[in-house]
């Protein structure tokens, strides 16, 4: 996988030089579809410049967060992508964005790079590999008690995940610390390098997390559903978490699952 790995990340690159110009000049944001999410002329001139670099330097499909673009098949890998991740935050010209590339082949991410963009470190794993920041191995802290534990809680649109993310928040509110920063992808990269201790959503999509789980499971953390079984592909109830508060998270949220 080194050789997807450098198209990755010189896909990933091309994008975030786009993303990075213009951040702060954003003016053009519109809601997409019946979403509530937005979307700019930054993230379509982002994914067509990984998109041309992907197709160019590999033959696998592409699945990306604006085109859409879907396999013909279940066979093989298959590129997915999120030109810019954390749209709402950067069209607001809030710091928290990424853009990211991973390569999947079924359930498993078997290649990342997230980058994050103003703060100008890229994330990259390969499965078996171990995971990166700025060309450095990424090792995990240890764990440190003497800190109330931390965790990001995502969901999407609907209304039912927004509701599980209530109920989840009520649950955790006393024990962990809570935050939502509004790209998945970065918060990925934020657990693997263990700056926070876990990860839980609803209704993120593919192209979210597609990169950022094989970077957190490099750097050491645990991937799962709420109830603690392998990802399954059909559904987004996450959990990604180090291994020291992994098993109390399925007992506290398995049943919300």
């Amino acid at each position: 996988m080194q050789k997807e790995l450098k198209i990755a990340l010189k896909a990933a690159r091309a994008g975030a030089k786009v993303v990075l110009k213009n951040f702060g000049k954003s003016k053009d944001s519109r809601v997409k579809g019946n979403s509530k999410g937005l979307v700019t002329t930054t993230d379509l001139a982002a994914e067509k410049v990984i998109l041309e670099v992907l197709s160019a330097e590999s033959g696998y499909e592409i699945m990306s967060e604006e085109s859409r673009n879907r396999q013909k098949n279940n066979n093989g890998p298959v590129w997915v992508v999120d030109p810019l991740d954390g749209t709402n935050n950067f069209a607001r010209s809030l710091p928290f964005f990424a853009v990211s590339v991973g390569l999947m082949d079924g359930n498993e991410s078997l290649v990342g790079v997230i980058i994050d963009v103003v703060g100008k470190k890229e994330y990259y794993a390969v499965k078996g590999g171990g995971a990166f920041c700025n060309g450095e191995k990424i090792v995990h802290p240890t764990f440190d008690t003497s800190y109330i534990p931390m965790l990001f809680l995502n969901h999407g649109y609907a209304e039912t995940d927004r509701a599980k993310f209530k109920k989840l928040a009520g649950l955790l509110a006393s024990d962990f610390n809570i935050l939502k920063l509004g790209t998945t992808a970065l918060e990925l990269c934020y657990i693997a390098s263990g700056a926070v201790d876990g990860f839980i959503c609803s209704g993120d999509e593919l192209w979210d997390f597609a990169a950022g789980i094989v970077i957190a499971q490099e750097a050491g953390c645990i991937f799962t559903d709420w109830q603690g079984n392998p990802w399954d592909g059909t559904h987004s109830h996450l959990l990604i978490a180090r291994p020291e508060i992994y098993e109390n998270l399925t007992e506290i949220i398995g049943n919300l699952q």
